[in-house]
């Protein structure tokens, strides 16, 4: 269990590096979302449960009034999305507007005009200038220009959030968490700030204080999808298995159409030995996402977990039906056919598994144990000598 748990850790982030260098690629559903997923335990060289993350929200560019610190707004999530499902940055909320000066002033008090400050002197200027160069995909100057603008004013709130998010545009994720820490400092109420650093923590592999993190968002607001999703990502990746299976509840409470939430919670079901139950949020992820073959082979290998050899058939000949050519789903059309043949002892099942099997190896002749196999069953093949181009994915079973 430990070793599979540093795995999930590795992935998740590997995962996160991907995304947040990205800018929000919006995969976040569905990890290789053409290769199905289907041991009872994530084996997740292949098919990892990605953090369904976004990349750091970009604040507002800075004002000369004082602003509102914004706060996320959890917005509907489409059934990815491959965060996992796409989902979509969490929208900050309008800042509060600037009360509205008076339409005339006091004639005894006239107003003072400040002097403009030197463009040296400014740190709107930095950041401007900052992002300019993160346009120009110069992330290197923005940081300068943004560090520019936090020693003009440290206590400035608009040029500490400018040089954290060109920090993790950067990928330099420590120098990001003591940022955050100064905007939380100067207004703990900031959930995009507290998201943002809980983001930053997993990068940096502090995985105890991004759950901490994560948490606070949550109990002030518990509707948060993308809190909840990456916390239950978090809670899973290092074998919290209770605690994941409710968090995953409360996603797919928050956001029924996300597959990538039902599918999550599946796995979390597969570890916990309930393949019924696992069987039945594949289903659902299948429902949500049918044209993807991954979601059928997860549901074919879960009902036969649960003995439920009828739907596993179907679902698998629906995996077949979108990806005749994949070598992966003949081998596990191959293995249930086999099964099958054991448990009824009908010839003509053992037949099919073998043809099965015999079109896998065409389809990818390196699979030296299936051949080996082949030849124990049914005797020598003549399967074509040069691999193909692609060859299938391991699968998680």
């Amino acid at each position: 269990m430990r070793t599979m748990i540093v795995h999930r850790i590795h992935i998740v982030l590997a995962a996160l590096a991907v995304m947040l260098a990205a800018g929000c690629s919006d995969r976040a559903g569905e990890s290789d979302a053409n290769r199905p997923t289907s041991r009872p335990v994530i084996e997740e060289i292949v098919v990892a449960p990605v953090i369904e993350d976004i990349v750091p929200v970009r604040f507002a560019p800075a004002v000369t009034q004082p602003v509102t610190a914004p706060a996320p707004q959890s917005r509907p999530t489409t059934a990815p999305a491959t965060r996992p499902t796409t989902t979509t940055r969490p929208t900050p909320r309008p800042a509060t507007a600037p009360a509205t000066m008076p339409a005339t002033m006091p004639a005894t008090a006239p107003a003072a005009m400040a002097p403009a400050l030197a463009p040296e002197s400014d740190p709107n200027y930095f950041i401007a200038a900052g992002d300019r160069a993160l346009a120009r995909d110069d992330p290197n100057t923005a940081i300068k220009m943004m560090y520019r603008a936090v020693e003009l004013d440290p206590t400035r709130v608009a040029s500490l959030r400018g040089l954290s998010v060109t920090l993790v545009a950067a990928r330099r994720f420590s120098e990001a968490v003591p940022i955050y820490d100064s905007i939380l400092g100067m207004d703990p109420n900031d959930q995009t700030a507290r998201f943002n650093l809980a983001l930053a923590l997993t990068r940096v592999r502090d995985f105890g204080r991004a759950q901490k993190e994560y948490r606070i968002i949550v109990e002030k607001d518990e509707r948060f999808v993308e809190a909840q999703y990456n916390l239950a990502m978090l809670y899973h990746a290092q074998g919290k298995l209770q605690d994941a299976r409710r968090t995953w509840l409360k996603v797919i409470e928050l956001a029924p159409k996300m597959a990538s939430a039902h599918r999550l919670l599946a796995e979390v079901y597969m570890d916990l030995a309930k393949p019924t139950e696992a069987m039945d949020c594949f289903a659902e992820a299948a429902k949500l996402k049918p044209d993807e073959v991954s979601s059928w082979m997860n549901l074919a290998t879960a009902a036969r977990q649960a003995g439920s050899y009828g739907r596993a058939m179907v679902a698998i000949h629906r995996a077949e039906d979108l990806a005749p050519q994949d070598a992966l789903v003949q081998y596990r059309r191959g293995e249930l056919l086999l099964e099958l043949h054991r448990t009824t002892n009908k010839p003509e099942l053992l037949a099919n598994a073998i043809a099965a099997w015999r079109k896998s190896l065409k389809l990818d002749p390196t699979q030296t144990e299936l051949r080996d196999k082949l030849a124990r069953i049914a005797g020598p093949t003549t399967a074509p000598t040069t691999a193909p181009t692609t060859k299938p994915a391991a699968s998680r079973l």
